[in-house]
């Protein structure tokens, strides 16, 4: 995964052309930063580990000397950031070189076949096999349009592709659920090729959004789009297109006023990366250790340990186990004591360096427990402390509030529960991939919904800018959800919210409940508590609070928001979206830093 920024001029590329390119699209990744520059009948490679800005005082990605170029800055979701893993790859010939975003599913089987062929392999990524395929499919005298067409009907997944085929001056390109743009400028003396729209700021006028599944090929004469389900070419006029034009705060955060609201609207398409990132041999073999376990803890701080505190829901209900969550920073010195040969630890960290995490983690090995990783960043020290570890695969995330890591951290834990259940008994194989296909479904219905619930978002929020407190308050499994809400309205709003259980709310917490207090109640999925959570509402009437109702079924007259519907499991991601909208809303009608809040940092690595 990755941001791709890619120039062909009539000149030389001007100076810092493809550096800034690439700096506007460091949202999409910082693992690491390549080049692939056309030298004549040569291809020259620029690329390392690490940030952007490192790599570049290191490699010079500011003056590139060639007429036609593409970069990429990576985000490490298949394969460790080190060197061989950093885009772009080269074929055997080094002729072709490529650079992708996205996840290609089959790219093992690919490799296999690829590898019986000769070609070798010099890295463990899944976009190197899109090369060396394109390379076989032209040493069978194809066409490179017609080459381009097979290898996307033979490449599943979600991923774009970028190629330079030297010596031609051309830009190559797959779209295949991941986005690509075509930038072109007035004078036409450099054409561009990026993952996004505000990255061409200042550099190209117009933009063509491309579409799924469509090949192509650019150069300074020609733009060329072809059909992958159809063969046949697209008529450059039925393409959408689009004024480059955005206010300059915002081009490096995607067209967005602020990370955490762009990160939002990402949660839909990170689910979809979730469900891709995590291969089906590491689930088993998770699935396998959690079932097999004597005992099972699943530890996180913050957001993390709000998302243990929703997965015991998932597996115990889909898997009939047990596991007893514990925030990272308490087990120390709560259930060290229980640690033996025969535990089993899931531990959740998005940034994979939380210290508290880590330190559990270490404790727990040395009294014989094993322990499965979830995290967002696979070259982290949590994915090198575990015994095996699954990648959330949310893409990178830049606000300090976490949003679409916490989606897709339940996404994830679902999918462990459901193939645990799968070992249990209780599930087969089909409940399994159906439940996927239901998340991939749900993907899209959440994304149309989140401008409906941004708006609702939008009015809720100045009902609670001037609030000195919030009650956020549900039962069953959005109960750890109403959890999260409270803290993100203390991250990005800056006010002190408490999240409660329906039933915890009438025992105390109401008393401080006056007239226009802002009370947050989410409707709870189980029908069985439906009966309280009207009774709440009504006693909150009584008091006459500022009823803010997040619904999905029931569509009382308190109702502030709907949700989506959907099934039981997936009901904590809508709620939760929910939440982060109206805190970030709240934050923005404060008129504070919501990205970045004060003494905070996206890692306590301390």
């Amino acid at each position: 995964m990755g941001g791709i920024f890619g120039v062909i001029c009539r000149d030389v590329i001007p100076a810092g052309t493809i550096y800034e390119g690439l700096r506007r699209l460091i949202y999409r990744g910082y693992d690491g930063a390549g080049l692939a520059i056309l030298r004549g009948e040569q291809i020259e490679v620029r690329k390392a580990p690490g940030h952007l800005l490192n790599v570049s005082k290191q490699l010079d990605f500011v003056n590139v000397n060639s007429q036609l170029a593409i970069g990429h800055t990576r985000y490490a979701s298949r394969g460790w950031p080190v060197y061989e893993n950093t885009h772009p790859f080269l074929d055997c010939s080094g002729k072709i070189a490529v650079v992708g975003d996205g996840i290609i599913e089959n790219y093992e089987e690919v490799k296999s076949k690829l590898e019986k062929k000769n070609h070798l392999f010099k890295s463990r990524t899944d976009t190197e096999v899109a090369v060396h395929l394109l390379e076989e499919y032209v040493r069978n005298r194809l066409s490179i349009i017609d080459s381009l067409l097979s290898l996307a009907s033979d490449l599943t997944g979600n991923y774009a592709l970028v190629y330079i085929i030297a010596p031609e001056k051309k830009l190559y390109f797959i779209q295949h659920g991941q986005p690509i743009v075509v930038g072109v400028s007035y004078d036409k003396n450099c054409i561009y090729l990026s993952s996004d729209i505000p990255s061409l700021y200042g550099f190209a006028d117009t933009a063509y959004v491309v579409d799924d599944y469509t090949v192509g090929v650019v150069s300074l004469d020609t733009i060329e789009f072809y059909s992958v389900t159809t063969k046949q070419r697209v008529d450059l006029t039925s393409v959408q297109s689009k004024r480059v034009k955005y206010v300059v705060e915002h081009v490096e955060k995607g067209g967005y006023p602020h990370f955490m609201v762009k990160e939002i609207h990402e949660v839909p398409d990170a689910l979809i990366g979730t469900t891709l990132a995590i291969m089906e041999k590491y689930l088993r073999l998770s699935s396998m250790i959690v079932h097999g376990a004597r005992r099972v803890f699943i530890i996180g701080t913050g957001t993390s340990y709000h998302a243990a505190l929703t997965a015991t829901y998932y597996f115990s209900e889909l898997a009939g186990v047990s596991i007893i969550p514990v925030s990272a920073a308490e087990f120390p010195y709560s259930m060290l004591e229980n640690v033996e040969t025969g535990t089993v630890i899931i531990a959740i960290s998005q940034s994979g360096e939380t210290s508290d995490v880590i330190n559990s983690v270490k404790l727990a090995k040395q009294r014989g427990a094993v322990i499965v990783g979830v995290t967002n960043n696979v070259g982290s020290r949590l994915a090198l402390e575990s015994n095996i570890y699954l990648p959330v695969g949310a893409g990178p995330e830049l606000a300090v509030p976490a949003t679409k890591t916490f989606t897709s951290t339940l996404a994830a834990l679902l999918l462990l529960a459901s193939y645990t259940g799968v070992f249990a008994g209780r599930r087969t194989i089909n409940d399994h991939k159906l439940l996927i296909d239901e998340i991939k479904e749900y993907s899209k219905k959440l994304k149309e919904y989140i401008p409906v619930m941004e708006e609702k978002a939008v009015k809720t929020a100045n009902t609670l800018k001037d609030a000195m407190g919030v009650y956020v308050a549900s039962s069953g499994i959005t109960y750890p959800i109403a959890i999260e809400g409270a803290l993100k309205l203390k991250e990005a709003a800056l006010i002190h919210a408490e999240g409660y259980q329906l039933g915890e709310l009438r025992h105390g917490p109401l008393s401080i409940v006056a007239p226009n207090y802002p009370v947050i109640v989410i409707e709870p999925f189980e029908e069985q508590a439906h009966t309280l959570f009207l009774k709440v509402l009504g006693e909150l009437e009584t008091r006459r609070a500022n009823i803010i109702s997040i619904e999905s079924k029931l569509k009382t007259r308190y109702c502030s928001m709907e949700i989506p519907q959907s099934s039981k499991y997936l009901y904590p991601i809508s709620s939760s979206t929910a939440l982060q909208l109206i805190a970030y809303y709240a934050g923005v009608a404060k008129g504070l830093p919501v990205d970045t809040p004060p003494g905070l940092a996206k890692t306590v690595t301390t």
